[in-house]
């Protein structure tokens, strides 16, 4: 073999359309009803969680917003003039999906916080404060964003979304796996463990039924966040060790590695896509108090220990 490109395996392609249709359909249904009912909310009864999941739901629905130009052009030429459509697709692709990253750890301490040392969380948690976190989040991701383009340039023609010959940088690599995947992962893994075991040892105490409520959500929540980003994130490493170990090479092992990884990676994108239309169903739908919101009951009195910013008497006692 003289030549190795690389390309999407038309299984892959096929996967690629069957997985983002209906993400793209049930997420921005799911995310737009989710924003219509905060919108209806009157502002006096916005909580801090409110404001959290909001963001959440812009940051998804943007993404998903991005989906159509990459189904309609994941593996066909593109003209050099719409280069810059790449290019601006792919940065709001990463930017938001990233935002999504932090603002999911952002919930996971807030609700770490409110379970494991309530009477604190009544004193430091705010609207205006969540309102400062959400910003900061936006405007760090946005500061350090690099150009999220990835194109192989042929007659004048470029491939879009597909890096086929340029090889990830390491700095690139590690700022992704460790700022972007492991230290949020590590982070939610902490607060889920210590949440499930808090609300266990007081299951006899006040609601049993809401915090086996919560310990679910926190749980369900953990493995969606895993199962939708860790695939993508051990993508990168797998093609940056592969295509620099056979960079020069291009004998058929070489060649199928180097394909293996490259399809293996997409998969792993089409997985972590799924995320923008679960999270609506993790983090507004799991609760009670959005179901009560759905039928315009008054809430004030109804939140729980998962729900948006109250916590209910029974953990009042910190462990």
């Amino acid at each position: 073999m003289s030549n190795c490109t690389l390309q999407i395996y038309p299984i892959v392609e096929d996967l690629q359309k069957a997985t983002s249709i209906p993400t793209f359909i049930f997420g921005v249904l799911g995310n737009i009803y989710v924003l219509v009912m905060f919108c209806r909310r009157p502002r006096a009864k916005w909580t801090y969680m409110n404001i959290y999941i909001t963001n959440m739901a812009i940051a998804d629905g943007t993404l998903l917003m991005t989906m159509p130009v990459k189904i309609h052009y994941y593996s066909r030429p593109l003209e050099k003039h719409l280069k810059g459509l790449c290019n601006f697709v792919l940065w709001v692709y990463y930017v938001n999906m990233y935002v999504s990253i932090f603002l999911i750890t952002a919930i996971s301490v807030v609700r770490y916080v409110a379970i494991k040392y309530p009477m604190k969380a009544r004193s430091i948690f705010s609207c205006k404060k969540a309102l400062v976190v959400c910003a900061l989040i936006w405007f760090i991701i946005l500061a350090i964003s690099p150009i999220y383009f990835i194109s192989d340039s042929d007659n004048d023609k470029t491939m879009c979304f597909q890096r086929v010959k340029s090889t990830l940088s390491l700095i690139f690599v590690l700022l992704l796996i460790i700022v972007g995947f492991l230290v949020p992962f590590l982070i939610m893994m902490f607060c889920s463990i210590t949440v499930v075991c808090t609300l266990r040892k007081q299951l006899d105490i006040g609601t049993r039924s809401e915090k086996i409520q919560c310990m679910f959500i926190m749980v369900a929540n953990l493995i969606v966040f895993v199962v939708c980003f860790l695939p993508v994130h051990l993508g990168y490493i797998v093609k940056y060790i592969v295509q620099n170990k056979y960079q020069n090479l291009v004998d058929n092992d070489s060649c199928h590695y180097k394909l293996v990884a490259h399809n293996f990676l997409h998969i792993a994108i089409f997985l972590s896509n799924m995320n923008c239309g679960l999270d609506c169903f993790c983090y507004f739908f799991a609760t009670k108090t959005s179901w009560n919101m759905c039928c315009m009951k008054d809430t004030d009195k109804t939140e729980g220990e998962c729900d948006n910013n109250t916590v209910s008497d029974a953990v009042s006692t910190p462990t």
